[in-house]
């Protein structure tokens, strides 16, 4: 299969705020037990996941919007996943899909998304896998043994759409104690192991389920993000050039620097303490979040507001709902609740939507990017030697593809 990707609602910039992306928990189910979980309370009440006639009312009532965010739990453990995402390509023609996942569920995920990309042909869609460290390192922050099951999962949606230009491969790693110390030798591993599209590293947020997980302080952040620069350059060099044109190129690997770097800029102030991101943050007024048992929350880290139940599931309803204005106004875009985090979702949801600062913000990311562009050495033998110091399996790595023996 070969498609250039469309047009993402990342491009489009607007200072006029409307429902732009909606964060469904589609369930509250999960098969990992992950140490910085920031949802694990949610999920230990084991309520009932919405019915899909429920998530059907919720699709019907929505109107056009750009973005649907899947979460959980685990997404691809909801059997009734594709229809969900089909119902609400069809009603509300969306534009992105942001699937994250385990990976523990390698053909299901396969099956899945070649069964979206034929039913939603002009939606783009990110798989994201988690992956966070080198075989034990990332079991045990996981809590269960899987870190094969997600390469090979990898390894198979590569295989699948190695030329689809419409399905974004995503690494993402969170970093905590268990990691911290070889996030570098890993990012440079995923580098030459996968033909992925971006790796992100992300910082746990939240109440995490194990304390003493969080590590990271706004100093050792700045200096992490900084020493693997060089990666996300790597990275927007290979997304440019699956683009046509010349100045595509440039504009492609722009837009990806600057939105990173102005994320991890960020993130990075906010780990210590709150901090003012130098925009607005658009929490509820562009932004709307589900849970897997229908309460809502304009973010992710706020509380629910109520439950789509009371509401006769009407989407318009809720965003228009006295609870909601409420709450536009209690974080009075960031200022007012003083909440400001370093939720990268939120972040690049906002930053849409303050297109005078944007700009101005990735001009200023792409000249810190440029300041710490450096080579980097990579072939076989490097990927061995660090196979070897992390004591990987070079005979499951092999049934998986991955490398040859």
């Amino acid at each position: 299969m070969q498609a250039k990707r469309k047009g993402s609602s990342f491009n489009m910039m607007s200072s006029k705020r409307k429902l732009e992306s909606i964060f469904l928990f589609v369930t509250g189910k999960c098969n990992a037990r992950c140490a910085m979980c920031f949802y694990a309370k949610d999920m230990d009440q084991k309520a009932p996941d919405l019915s899909f006639d429920e998530i059907k009312k919720l699709s019907e009532s929505a109107g056009e919007f750009n973005r649907l965010w899947l979460s959980g739990g685990e997404p691809s453990l909801r059997d009734d996943l594709p229809e969900i995402l089909e119902m609400f390509y069809r009603n509300n023609h969306i534009k992105d899909i942001n699937f994250p996942s385990n990976g523990m569920k390698p053909d299901r995920i396969v099956e899945w998304l070649k069964r979206l990309r034929s039913s939603c042909p002009d939606c783009n869609i990110t798989i994201s896998i988690s992956l966070d460290g080198f075989g034990d390192t990332h079991d045990t922050q996981r809590g269960v043994a899987s870190f094969y099951k997600a390469v090979e999962t990898l390894k198979k949606v590569d295989d699948a759409f190695k030329d689809d230009g419409q399905l974004l491969k995503n690494i993402a790693t969170v970093i905590t104690k268990y990691n911290v110390e070889e996030v570098m030798d890993f990012m440079l591993w995923v580098f030459g192991r996968f033909n992925v599209s971006t790796h992100t590293i992300e910082a746990a947020r939240g109440v995490t389920r194990e304390d003493g997980v969080k590590v990271v302080t706004e100093e050792s952040l700045r200096e992490l993000q900084d020493k693997t620069a060089l990666y996300n350059i790597a990275y927007a060099d290979r997304i440019a050039e699956g683009v046509d044109s010349g100045i595509g190129k440039h504009i492609a690997r722009f837009f990806y620097l600057g939105l990173m770097r102005a994320m991890y800029n960020i993130r990075a102030s906010n780990i210590d303490k709150p901090t003012p991101w130098g925009m607005d943050c658009t929490a509820g007024e562009t932004t709307l979040v589900i849970d897997y048992d229908g309460r809502f929350r304009s973010c992710e880290l706020r509380p629910p507001m109520g439950n789509v139940r009371d509401y006769g599931y009407n989407i318009q309803d809720i965003v228009q709902s006295a609870a909601m204005k409420q709450e536009i106004a209690d974080v009075g875009h960031g200022y007012g609740a003083n909440c400001w985090c370093t939720h990268g979702c939120w972040i690049m949801s906002s930053i849409v939507f303050n297109p005078g600062k944007m700009i101005p913000m990735l001009l200023k990311s792409n000249r810190e990017m440029k300041k710490l562009n450096r080579p980097f050495s990579i072939n076989e033998t490097v990927l061995q030697d660090l196979e070897t110091k992390y004591r990987l399996d070079r005979d499951k790595l092999a049934q998986i593809g991955l490398v040859y023996q």
